[in-house]
């Protein structure tokens, strides 16, 4: 039952509609479970809390395993906290299309939202989720804490979209690690479109033999908004592979894009992207991009660039019936597409929606 006081549409702003085909619903409000569904054979979805009391194998070889609880004040407020978040397991061979949706919403002004979620695929299984975290209102002020482990068994493969819509006086903490298993495929997106006051978030993937680990994110910075995001790939098994691409526009925010591909045996191959587009003077874009090589069988690049919109390419556009605010859009919205292979068109269909709807203001 949802509080009065969240906005009707702040829900699907962040991909969570209990009326369309999924897999399964999880929805946290503050720092309470309140949905849970799951009709499918093989694909297990658990309050995490429930797990760490029934399942001994959550409580001794995934909790806080992957994630250090000591690694800052936040991870260890985190561990103490009573564990709010899910624990989604798929049995082996189990492959499925339609994603999970779960949504966390911070509904209390000037509270803190506790969020810790586990993810386990089994040999040769196959998942999507798309995770949406916003406020009940655009308005609403706060803290969010996530930890998120995963773990991918040899062959598995998992589509893992987060969708943010916060509000300008919202801190954001995520914390991730993945662990990548032989032939394992992991796929990251991260699309935050609105204004937050801080979010700093670098998730980790270590890729054993032959698995791979492919990061993008596309973020929009509006005024005063402060974003330091990146990612990190750590390839430490023959031929494992890695990719970060990401693509930012400061509208007057400030962002600081990491990203660091680390290749420590033979065979490692990896690439990354970070381009940045500035519409004013008024805000910042630092990209540190970063290539660690350990042995000499290895190829790693990297592309950075940061600019301004074409003056030549938008002209054109206005000799052709648009105007400057039609032209304008029309490059962004051209610069933020990035068409991920692998991913499935009902996922795709809400990052684009989550861009759409930024550049034409409505958000």
């Amino acid at each position: 039952m949802l509080k009065n006081n969240i906005d009707s549409n702040r829900l699907e702003v962040v991909g969570y509609d209990p009326t369309i085909l999924s897999c399964g619903n999880f929805l946290v409000l503050d720092n309470d479970i309140a949905e849970i569904s799951c009709n499918i054979n093989g694909l297990h979805i658990y309050p995490l809390v429930k797990a760490l009391e029934h399942i001994q194998h959550v409580r001794d070889n995934l909790f806080f395993k992957l994630v250090d609880k000591d690694k800052n004040d936040y991870t260890r407020k985190a561990f103490e906290s009573d564990p709010v978040g899910y624990y989604i397991k798929v049995d082996p061979g189990i492959k499925l299309e339609e994603p999970v949706q779960a949504a966390f919403l911070l509904c209390t002004p000037d509270s803190t939202q506790i969020i810790h979620n586990i993810i386990e695929l089994g040999d040769n299984s196959q998942l999507n989720i798309v995770n949406g975290c916003t406020t009940a209102r655009h308005e609403n002020r706060g803290r969010h804490i996530g930890i998120t482990e995963i773990y991918l068994r040899k062959g598995s493969r998992l589509g893992y979209t987060m969708l943010h819509s916060w509000g300008a006086d919202v801190e954001v903490f995520p914390f991730g690690v993945t662990e990548v298993e032989e032939k394992g495929r992991f796929i990251s997106n991260y699309v935050g479109m609105t204004s937050v006051k801080k979010i700093v978030s670098y998730p980790v993937a270590y890729v054993k033999k032959q698995g791979s680990a492919r990061f993008y994110s596309v973020i929009y910075a509006r005024p005063e908004s402060n974003f330091d995001m990146g990612a990190k790939a750590v390839l430490e098994g023959d031929e494992a592979s890695g990719e970060i691409i990401s693509r930012v526009v400061s509208e007057g925010g400030n962002v600081t894009s990491r990203q660091m591909l680390d290749g420590r045996v033979s065979g490692s191959l990896g690439h990354m992207e970070c381009s940045g587009l500035m519409l004013n003077d008024h805000g910042v874009i630092h990209s540190i991009p970063e290539l660690r090589g350990a042995h000499p069988d290895i190829h790693l690049s990297h592309e950075a660039s940061v600019g301004r919109i074409s003056t030549e390419e938008l002209s054109y556009l206005m000799t052709r019936g648009l105007s400057e605010e039609q032209a304008r859009a029309l490059i962004i919205r051209g610069f933020l597409d990035i068409k991920i292979e692998g991913i499935p068109a009902k996922v795709q269909q809400l990052i684009d929606d989550a861009i759409e709807r930024s550049i034409s203001g409505t958000i």
